[in-house]
């Protein structure tokens, strides 16, 4: 392989620091509660334990490029680029509310103008979660669907839900099960999620779940432990959880506070009994999409939980955003190639770096060039002196007809920016060159962009024979 870079830069080795960083995802609501789409970085203040933190990178979702005329680009799809799953909770309903509530989510969901971006699963009777259109596992059709499916929504949920009226399982008498039952399909919808690009919400419909139960030797059982870890993983999975109250005014105090924990960690919103505002909200505040990186202080690693705090300096704005997370003594471990094998495996392309490719014949034969294009917004850019210090890694993956895969080495690009060459950067975009060989039989080639100081990657899925 080979690279020219496109620029005139000062090419030099950079020593990476080291530091570590916290990222969060975030939306914000103005007084009104419609989304906010155009904060910029300098309207943002970060707390650690009441520590104003400085914030290293920061990305709009609403400001990314777009993709141009023949080029290829891993930012998502309309029906990806801003999911919202809906989990109907029939588990934890009482027999009596059971169909109000589905008339209620039908009568939501009817309305939608639009629905591509929307998903439903249903958590039954049994503990069992059910979708009624589930997250897809490939990229799916860019053109928007003639009728929205949620035209079809009664029979779907009908279907899917049974005789609701008339039902009584065991599960309903045994709380601890319930609890179980619905952290399970938590986790199972994060782990069904974490694939998939960009910040995600679910919309979880329930009365909720206590924080702690009485067993029957006299103790008790904290659940909120086990919470923790659930909401933990959403948010490791870019999800956060919104849910809907839907009996606020008399539900369980417990159960109040599980469904608070879960929006807090997650930088979700909760919501009372209106499931048609609920979800008409959670999809408006969806066009609201930040991710900033932040660098605590040298001795925040101590194990512990620590308290975040997002502000904007705008009247009226209010900041959507995880609010705790543990500081844990010591980094994960990192393997690198078992990462990469993942991603280059993976159905949908990461766009944490937002990637577009211009392809085309290569200087030499059988090679393929591509124009390389990069959201500097997404890059952390660490100030080394009068400079800042650009650390990148491409890595390339070919895929063979026979579904054999020909990987590249990697390849570091280390460059020492000017302040001037960052601004002009900053408007026009990072563009690189980059030339590889291309195997026979070569079905498509699969570009991987890591940021090594700012520890985040992009990927872009470049076709062949097209």
């Amino acid at each position: 392989m080979s690279m020219k870079i496109l620029l005139s830069l000062a090419m030099a080795v950079c020593v990476a620091s080291g530091q570590r960083l916290v990222t969060l995802n975030l939306s914000a609501r103005d007084a009104q509660g419609h989304a906010v789409t155009d904060l910029t970085a300098a309207d943002l203040e970060v707390t650690d334990q009441g520590k104003t933190a400085p914030i290293l990178s920061f990305r709009n979702e609403a400001l990314r490029s777009p993709a141009v005329a023949r080029e290829y680009s891993n930012r998502p799809a309309p029906a990806l680029s801003q999911i919202q799953v809906i989990l109907f909770d029939m588990l934890n309903l009482s027999q009596s509310s059971r169909q109000t509530t589905i008339d209620q989510t039908v009568k939501a969901l009817e309305s939608l103008p639009a629905a591509d971006s929307v998903y439903f699963y249903l958590l039954n009777l049994y503990g069992e979660l059910v979708p009624v259109r589930a997250l897809p596992d490939a990229a799916p059709s860019p053109t928007p669907a003639a009728t929205p499916w949620t035209k079809d929504i009664r029979a779907l949920l009908d279907k899917a839900a049974g005789p609701v009226a008339v039902v009584h399982t065991p599960i309903e008498r045994d709380v601890m099960l319930r609890v179980q039952r619905s952290y399970a399909a938590l986790e199972t919808l994060a782990v069904r999620m974490m694939p998939l690009p960009g910040r995600k919400n679910i919309l979880w419909t329930t009365i909720g779940v206590p924080c702690s139960i009485p067993t029957e030797n006299g103790q008790i059982w904290d659940c909120r432990e086990t919470l923790g870890k659930i909401a933990t993983r959403l948010n490791q999975a870019d999800v956060a959880v919104n849910p809907v109250a839907l009996q606020a005014g008399t539900a369980d105090v417990e159960s109040a506070i599980t469904l608070q924990q879960f929006a807090d960690i997650t930088g979700g919103k909760t919501y009372s009994a209106d499931i048609e505002h609920a979800v008409a909200d959670c999809i408006d505040g969806a066009r609201s999409s930040y991710r900033l990186k932040y660098a605590p202080a040298a001795n925040n690693w101590d194990g512990k939980q620590h308290k975040v705090h997002v502000t904007s300096s705008r009247k009226g704005v209010t900041i959507l955003a995880p609010q705790s997370y543990t500081a844990d003594k010591a980094a994960p471990a990192a393997n690198t190639k078992e990462r990469n094998a993942a991603l280059f495996a993976a159905p949908f392309d990461v766009s944490d770096i937002g990637l577009s490719v211009a392809a085309g014949p290569g200087a030499q034969p059988h090679s393929l060039h591509m124009r390389i294009g990069m959201d500097i917004q997404d890059l952390l850019l660490a100030p080394q002196a009068d400079k800042f210090a650009l650390q990148l890694t491409f890595t390339v993956a070919a895929f063979l007809a026979d579904n054999k895969v020909q990987n590249y080495d990697p390849l570091p690009v280390n460059a020492m920016l000017t302040p001037e060459q960052r601004t002009k950067m900053s408007r026009d975009g990072l563009h690189l060159g980059h030339d590889v060989t291309l195997p026979e039989g070569a079905r498509k080639v699969r570009l991987l962009v890591e940021d090594r100081a700012g520890n985040s990657v992009g990927t872009v899925t470049i076709p062949l024979g097209q």
